[in-house]
């Protein structure tokens, strides 16, 4: 299949999910392109083409291909712009040109990329699908029932999340799609040692919670360090911060962990996470992990390899941490060694993956 990956930044460190995908795709033998808005903070590991502003020699060609599609989608445009800053036509027109060959249009978040593949379907005919996350849901949800229900489908890491789709666009197509992990390169390379090394993964903002870890951590026998920046850095006092890492780095961090702190809590401003993929790599790494009981995280945070406590609550999350720390090694080794069972089952990168063509497929037919 042909398929146009749309994103708003790439790449984005935080985001290995979106690789991850890419890659899996193209493994499968498909045709995979990859447009972005705007550069991110690393260096691409796929190929990826920069969008460009169109020109008025690319306005004359739209307009001159499909003159009344253009009426409409400026008739659209006063409405549209009421919730979020609408994309010039013209800029819209050399995607417009590469997608005459037809194909599936594919994006991730459902911000300024998702609109951009509204009006290009609208204009061309091509079908999109959106992959909602979290604070695009969450924190600004812009035109997003539109976004949803024009698509031909819409994927999401977690049924908390697609209960709430469901609900503000009841005439979605709305699918369970974990943002999976690769397995092989999610691998222990040596025994867990038992240590007492406390791991937190994430940018350091309020949805993470890790505010909650630090205040759990001044009463807590052990090694707390923290993976990630953001605005919180200078906030976060008693734990180690190792600044933000590569996806190799985060990888060897996990294999020194002896438990991962996930203390997710829904923001003042109600930004939340979903189901955090390091969660995923974590269990992959045969680690157990101590999380809130919030968003989408009970569902993959189970026993045996989980504990679960109130957001918020930094005096259960030491307890919990406490309560993992003391169980004998082989306990410990055991939970691991399930929690990477349930990742290889549920959420392996190439098997979820592979439910995305079949949706894909599915429209194309």
């Amino acid at each position: 299949m042909r398929v146009l990956v749309l994103l708003d930044r790439f790449p984005v460190l935080t985001e290995t999910f979106v690789v991850n995908e890419i890659q899996a795709l193209r493994a499968a033998g498909h045709d995979v392109r990859v447009e972005s808005l705007e550069r991110g903070d690393g260096e691409p590991p796929v190929a990826v083409e920069y969008r460009r502003r169109g020109t008025l020699r690319d306005l004359a060609w739209l307009v001159a291909r499909h003159p009344l599609r253009c009426v409409a989608d400026l008739a659209a445009r006063r409405r549209l712009g009421r919730e979020e800053w609408v994309r010039p036509l013209r800029d819209l027109a050399p995607t417009v040109r590469r997608l005459r060959a037809g194909g599936h249009i594919h994006v991730h978040f459902a911000a300024g990329a998702a609109l951009d593949a509204l009006r290009i379907s609208a204009l061309t005919g091509v079908p999109y699908s959106v992959t909602a996350h979290a604070w695009d849901i969450w924190l600004a949800p812009r035109n997003l029932t539109l976004k949803l229900e024009r698509a031909a489908f819409v994927t999401t890491g977690c049924e908390y999340n697609a209960r709430h789709l469901r609900t503000i666009a009841p005439r979605a197509n709305v699918h369970v799609i974990v943002m999976g992990v690769d397995g092989e390169r999610f691998r222990r390379s040596a025994p867990l040692s038992g240590g007492r090394t406390v791991l937190g993964v994430g940018r350091l903002v309020r949805k993470k919670g890790f505010g909650d870890l630090a205040r759990a951590a001044a009463g807590l026998d052990a090694r707390v360090r923290i993976v990630g920046d953001g605005p919180l850095r200078d906030e976060l006092h008693g734990v180690e911060l190792a600044g933000a890492l590569d996806p190799d780095g985060v990888r060897d961090e996990l294999d020194r962990a002896d438990v991962l702190a996930m203390p997710c809590v829904v923001a003042p401003d109600g930004d939340r996470d979903s189901m955090p993929v390091v969660v995923k790599e974590a269990m992959a790494m045969e680690l157990m992990v101590v999380a809130t009981d919030e968003v989408g995280l009970p569902e993959c945070v189970r026993e045996p390899w989980g504990r679960l406590v109130p957001p918020g609550d930094p005096g259960a999350l030491r307890a919990a941490i406490e309560e993992v720390l003391a169980l004998p090694l082989g306990e410990r080794a055991a939970a691991g060694a399930a929690a990477r069972e349930w990742v290889l089952e549920h959420a392996d990168v190439q098997r979820e993956t592979a439910r995305l063509a079949e949706l894909i497929a599915a429209v194309a037919s």
